[in-house]
């Protein structure tokens, strides 16, 4: 029956993200991963194969355009992360009006469904962990060593979605060295039975098992250098070398992204007003509620507690604008939390309420939270009607001249519009490819163009590019007129 409900609300929420769902493409990495999808490409480390393989998949759909079938896709399986939440909730012991409550906190939240509407890898990945944590649950529940070793082969796979699966893996690794305790562990002293000689072997083995695995679903990975070696439309890197491979797959370039230095109590105050715009003040609350309520089973407290901390502890000092997608993980195992801590209240009021009216209105409080929720964020997110970066790409095409060169510095904010015109409308759509899009690196290159009387422009009036050619604004563009150095007097290459 509860599997019959998970379908249920997966379906409910499925046409909630289809209404608020971008009609076309979006910004930044949205438009790279849509061509990454259509022509099998490599974006940006660390390549994100699988999340690509299965885009491919959802290209082939009679939609209008490849963006919008894409943009489905993180709808799909937003909407199926909402189910499997129901699902993992009622695995931990939560009666259906608790496990509504935990996917609507989820499915309802500002952070989480932003990302069900564009093109992302989010959602899919989120699908992926709440997919591995049933099923350690149940394998845990039925002493299935072959169900953990599952758990550990989609794991895998799904690092080749996103990589920060890999941040919950010490909480998930805890609960696999379980395995055989389940019922027997009922309070922190207990836990030393993990450790004890009865079935250590067995649990060892298995964990063995697991890391095997692991390693194994993660050669999807295999797929980087080899399809780079096609030479794909879009192609980010060329992994000759078991180095450059490595360097790609663990984050190239975005590791640098990492501070050291940082201000710890601005850092605390961002991280934390993202759960809060998660959850709000009751789900902050319910959440507290639903790790009192798990006090009595340490060994799932530990795992779910260490998969929050793990995922916050190393995202905690990256410093990108889009901070909270990182924290996706914690947010959804929290999401879990808050289902348990419904179920926790539910629980004392019973005890304590002695009529049927009470105990009633405790339960309609608690479910009104997650469709208020729903209700508040609904407008924040709604992209039903959102073309702005179509309709920056078809300004683009109209003003561009013909065989013009568009100079790429590879900024940040470059990346928003040359992501939208170069990524797909040109590798996508097919539009204005006789326009080169060219990242130069000396002034010398540009001199060039100009004196082959191309017409080139920038997206916007990079300082190292000011400092030595003469800009003009025209359009959505600066068109570079002239050098500021005579000819002779340019710096070399």
């Amino acid at each position: 029956m509860h599997y019959i409900t998970g379908c249920g609300v997966t379906l409910l929420y499925f046409a909630l993200y289809l209404l608020t769902l971008c009609p076309t493409v979006f910004w930044y990495d949205s438009a790279e991963y849509a061509a990454a999808a259509v022509t099998l490409g490599i974006p940006h480390p660390p390549g994100y194969p699988l999340y690509t393989l299965i885009g491919h998949l959802f290209t082939w759909l009679p939609t209008s355009e490849p963006a919008y079938a894409l943009n489905l896709m993180s709808a799909v399986f937003g909407a199926a992360t909402v189910g499997l939440c129901y699902l993992v909730c009622h695995r931990l012991g939560a009666r259906p009006l608790a496990a509504l409550c935990a996917a609507g906190t989820l499915g309802g939240g500002h952070v989480f469904w932003n990302q069900c509407v564009v093109t992302e890898v989010y959602t899919p990945a989120l699908f992926v962990l709440l997919g591995v944590l049933l099923l350690v649950l149940r394998g845990l529940r039925r002493d299935s060593a072959p169900t953990l070793v599952a758990a550990a082969g989609l794991a895998g796979l799904g690092l080749g979605i996103h990589l920060f699966i890999a941040t919950c893996g010490l909480g998930l690794g805890a609960m696999v060295l379980g395995l055989g305790l389940e019922g027997r562990i009922r309070t922190a002293r207990d836990l030393r039975l993990a450790v004890h000689r009865e079935g250590l072997s067995r649990r060892l083995r298995t964990a063995a098992l697991c890391v095997a695995a692991l390693l194994a679903g993660s050669c999807i990975y295999l797929y980087v250098p080899l399809r780079s070696s096609m030479n794909p439309a879009l192609n980010f890197e060329h992994p000759t070398t078991w180095y450059r491979f490595s360097w790609f797959i663990t984050g190239g370039n975005y590791k640098n992204w990492f501070m050291s230095g940082y201000p710890v109590g601005h850092q605390l105050a961002l991280v934390g007003g993202i759960f809060y715009h998660q959850l709000l003040v009751v789900g902050v609350g319910l959440m507290m509620a639903g790790l009192m309520h798990l006090r009595g089973r340490p060994l799932l407290l530990i795992g779910l507690t260490l998969m929050v901390a793990g995922n916050i502890f190393f995202f905690f000092n990256y410093g990108v604008h889009d901070l909270e997608v990182f924290f996706l993980p914690a947010v959804t195992v929290v999401c879990v939390l808050v289902g348990l801590g419904v179920q926790a209240v539910c629980g004392w009021v019973d005890g304590h309420a002695q009529r049927r009216f009470p105990r009633m209105l405790a339960r309609v409080a608690l479910v009104l939270f997650p469709v208020s929720l729903t209700a508040i964020n609904y407008s924040a997110v709604d992209l039903s009607e959102y073309t702005a970066a179509r309709d920056y790409g078809e300004r683009l095409c109209a003003q561009l001249p013909r065989k013009a060169v568009l100079l790429n510095f590879t900024t940040p904010p470059e990346w928003k519009d040359n992501a939208v015109f170069s990524n797909y409308f040109q590798l996508v759509l097919g539009r204005r490819r006789d326009v080169e899009v060219v990242v130069p690196h000396a002034p010398v290159e540009v001199l060039r163009l100009l004196m082959q009387s191309r017409a080139v422009y920038a997206y916007y009036p990079v300082p190292r590019l000011v400092a030595t050619f003469v800009l003009r604004k025209e359009g959505l563009l600066h068109r570079v007129v002239k050098p500021r150095l005579d000819t002779g007097s340019m710096p070399p290459q």
